[in-house]
């Protein structure tokens, strides 16, 4: 590969070059997972702010491909090929030409057993967008049945390593999310139990609505979670000018504190990439704080959340 194009790809296009450098080497197919599997399904798993959560580790590399094995065969690693040992059925394995790898469920199940949760709830969010998700709306049964299946998993799991991250991401994965700032940002709140509700209609002055990210629930208060790409990529500002778009945004909310008598919060990646960042800046805003999470989603979880670093 040349240099030029190495050094300016991302972080997720290095790896699936990686994992077609494995796939070719290999004398049988590989089934690729964990991170390798989220790359081929096109997860937000390579974002290196959703993994700084976990300082104790360093970020993953690239270059290293990971595959699952069945017990009994050969798991040797090395510095290009990580090897993990796990039993896989027939329904945790899909084909995605060229490429064989752990279905969407397993992967998830597999990210939140050993990546920062924040990487695994991404990911989650990205998958159920795909599958329960209608425009603006949720297709409850599909959510409902995903939610089943990865609670059957983690009851496989019982207690063994991981087993309350993949019930946790069962409860809190939500198909509304448009974008991993906005899933942390929701994990944020949870952590701090604070209720929201996703993408709440608007209408906007004349025709059509306006949808806000979060409202907080009871408090008169409406959040956006503002990444530097909605103004600084091209793609995203859908051929318009940086001043435009911060003009029209401007129109926009203020039209939307006018008509609803909500104050606005905006955050970006440097607030929602900590708990503690996050609660000093809604503190700031005079957000009121409960103590710590709700119950709402059992013990179980709401214990996962008061833990989670």
């Amino acid at each position: 590969m040349r240099a030029p194009f190495w050094d300016d790809a991302q972080p997720e296009v290095r790896h699936l070059a990686a994992i077609l450098v494995a796939h070719r080497a290999a004398h049988s197919a590989p089934v690729f997972s964990h991170l390798s599997a989220a790359a081929v399904h096109g997860f937000p798993a390579w974002s290196a702010w959703l993994h700084s959560p976990r300082t104790t580790s360093p970020a993953p590399s690239p270059r290293m491909a990971h595959t699952t094995v069945m017990p009994g065969q050969l798991a040797t690693s090395s510095d290009s090929l990580m090897r993990h040992r796990s039993h896989l059925d027939g329904a945790d394995v899909v084909s995605l030409a060229p490429f064989r790898c752990t279905g969407p469920e397993r992967t998830v199940t597999d990210l939140a057993r050993t990546e920062p949760f924040e990487v695994a709830l991404s990911s989650a969010d990205a998958h159920l967008r795909a599958i329960a998700r209608v425009g603006r709306n949720v297709d409850r049964a599909a959510l409902h049945a995903w939610q089943d299946g990865v609670h059957q998993r983690a009851d496989r799991l019982r207690t063994r390593a991981g087993s309350r991250a993949v019930r946790a991401i069962a409860a809190l994965a939500h198909p509304l999310a448009d974008s991993p700032l906005e899933s942390v940002s929701r994990l944020r709140f949870q952590q701090l139990g604070i209720d929201v509700t996703l993408q709440v209609p608007v209408a906007a002055r004349g025709r059509g609505s306006h949808f806000l990210d979060f409202v907080l629930d009871g408090l008169g208060f409406w959040g956006e979670a503002d990444g530097r790409a909605k103004y600084l990529q091209p793609a995203l500002r859908d051929g318009r000018s940086v001043e435009q778009v911060v003009y029209e945004e401007k129109r926009r909310t203020d039209w939307i504190a006018g008509s609803t008598g909500l104050r606005l919060i905006r955050w970006g990646v440097a607030e929602a990439s900590s708990l503690a960042r996050f609660t000093t800046h809604l503190r700031a805003h005079g957000v009121p704080l409960p103590s710590g999470p709700s119950g709402r989603w059992g013990h179980t979880v709401r214990g996962f959340l008061r833990d989670l670093p």
